[in-house]
């Protein structure tokens, strides 16, 4: 382990849990890994796409194992519609509360987080939009803004009872994206990094590393407290000032269009930024972030958004931002395809509201 220094255990520790990962067959890459670590370090809400297969839920278990966080999968069901499903409700015949699954792992994470115990939890709401997400989870939406844990209140439905959302506890949500499925709103997509664990050809090919898993080298809350930066830290004016730039033009390709973005994206680009030290490089860090912040707000068709999309395109290429790049050039394939273009493949069908 290396010493006092926060910033270097902390690569170590992903480090093996990347390893983990692989031990059991997965050859995701290194920075794909790394991203989804930074994302939740950065805001406890993550988003994955990606094929049916590719092993979304399964990562989503091995990374909490691999760095000693308890670990909850909860499968939503297309029938959530309230608050209810995930919360539990107040029985009027009975006269008491239903408490569900996860109201039980909540309790467990504040009682821990109040105690000041080292334990992390991740819970994975499993093909999360089956359901409306803003209907199901409006409650840790508007939580989410809270500044302090005094300002992130869920209160239990019929009851006097106020839980907080703990700086302790992760959501990941994964998603497909069919007929079957919804789209996400802005209210959503601005408080989540939307991630494609996307699998090339040669990720699938690649010789098969399966074997037994290192030891889990445990991440505690204190630990990742140490190296979570928020807005208030002084380097974010440094990132900002370096970047600025970048924001700029690409608000300006977008803001004809009706997609630019506000204030929150701008701040948790930045925050993504100062999060990543150690484990990204700045231009990485900056290009997934526009490919995971401000891509997924694009969505439609016609000859204007075809427009727009080459525009992008030249700019990331320009620029050497590989992953938007990449990224839009699949979007515009669709809308030369399909005449309807998203950021998720198969977005088009059922849209929410």
């Amino acid at each position: 382990m290396s010493g006092d220094d926060p910033i270097k255990a902390e690569a170590e520790k992903i480090g093996n849990a990347i390893e983990h990962i692989r031990s059991a067959g997965f050859t995701y890459s290194d920075e794909m890994i790394k991203n989804y670590y930074v994302c939740l370090k950065t805001k406890p809400f993550v988003i994955l796409a990606g094929l049916s297969g590719t092993g979304k839920t399964q990562v989503t278990r091995l990374f909490a194992k691999a760095i000693g966080a308890h670990y909850t999968l909860i499968s939503v069901s297309a029938s959530w519609t309230s608050d209810a499903d995930l919360l539990g409700y107040w029985d009027r015949e009975r006269n008491q509360f239903v408490e569900t699954r996860f109201v039980k792992l909540l309790r467990a994470a504040l009682k821990a987080y109040k105690k000041g115990t080292k334990d992390l939890f991740f819970v994975c709401l499993d093909e999360m939009n089956l359901a409306r997400v803003e209907r199901y989870f409006a409650k840790f939406l508007s939580a989410m803004e809270g500044l302090y844990v005094e300002d992130r209140k869920i209160v239990l439905d019929g009851t006097d009872e106020v839980l907080y959302w703990p700086p302790n506890l992760f959501f990941v949500g994964t998603v497909n994206m069919d007929e079957t499925t919804y789209a996400f709103s802005d209210k959503v997509l601005d408080r989540a990094n939307s991630i494609e664990f996307d699998v090339t050809v040669d990720d699938l090919f690649n010789e098969s590393v399966k074997g037994l898993p290192p030891d889990p080298m445990p991440l505690s809350y204190q630990d990742l407290a140490k190296v979570r930066r928020d807005l208030s830290h002084p380097d974010v004016r440094e990132i900002s000032k370096r970047w600025r730039g970048e924001l700029v033009a690409i608000w300006k390709m977008l803001e004809p269009y009706s997609f630019h973005f506000g204030f929150r994206i701008r701040d948790e680009i930045e925050l993504f930024i100062l999060n990543a030290q150690g484990l990204l490089d700045e231009r990485t860090a900056f290009d997934l972030q526009v490919k995971q912040k401000i891509l997924p707000k694009i969505m439609g068709g016609g000859d204007s958004l075809k427009m727009l999309l080459l525009k992008l395109q030249d700019h990331f290429v320009d620029r050497k931002f590989r992953y938007s790049a990449r990224k839009v050039e699949e979007m515009k394939r669709r809308l030369i395809m399909d005449d309807f273009t998203g950021y998720y493949p198969g977005q088009k069908l059922r849209q929410a509201v």
